[in-house]
């Protein structure tokens, strides 16, 4: 009987130790699951080197058939036809990649946060009592006793 009880609590320490292990791998992958993925090596290869020296070959290739079969052919221009391409499709996945924080990211943000400007109206209404001449009328007690003939007015409307 004693070695049955030595052996459950043997069991009972094993399995306890097991358990923080698996804790402890559950932790690690859902801090890992959190981090933002970077990208491989390969992946930056691609679309860093690849992606522009393919978009850049396509330039000088359609120059060589334009070249080689148009009625009027102009002569290949390096520059032109390859750097320019390469260059403008590595500047556009540099921009990409910075917006959205090294490709970690669906949503790009600004590369230049600009300050919200909030815009505030202020509205000033005040009645202004002008004579037939034009002249404005600044006694605020004339309007008090003009509000008789106004409901009067409004009475012979009716």
């Amino acid at each position: 009987m004693a070695s049955t009880n030595k052996t459950t609590s043997e069991d009972k320490s094993a399995f306890a130790k097991l358990s923080q292990e698996e804790q402890q791998r559950r932790d690690d992958a859902d801090a890992h699951s959190k981090r933002p993925r970077s990208m491989t090596i390969i992946s930056r290869m691609v679309l860093f080197f690849v992606a522009p020296l393919f978009v850049g070959s396509v330039g000088l290739i359609s120059s060589h058939m334009q070249s080689k079969y148009a009625a009027d052919p102009e002569p290949m221009n390096f520059d032109r036809d390859f750097i320019y391409p390469f260059l403008i499709t590595l500047v556009l996945v540099v921009v990409v990649s910075i917006q959205t924080g090294n490709f970690s990211s669906y949503k790009a943000e600004p590369i230049v946060a600009w300050p919200k400007v909030i815009k505030k109206r202020t509205v000033i209404r005040k009645m202004i009592v002008v004579d037939d001449d034009g002249n404005v009328i600044e006694d605020e007690d004339l309007l008090k006793d003009l509000k008789p003939f106004k409901d009067v007015k409004d009475k012979k409307d009716d």
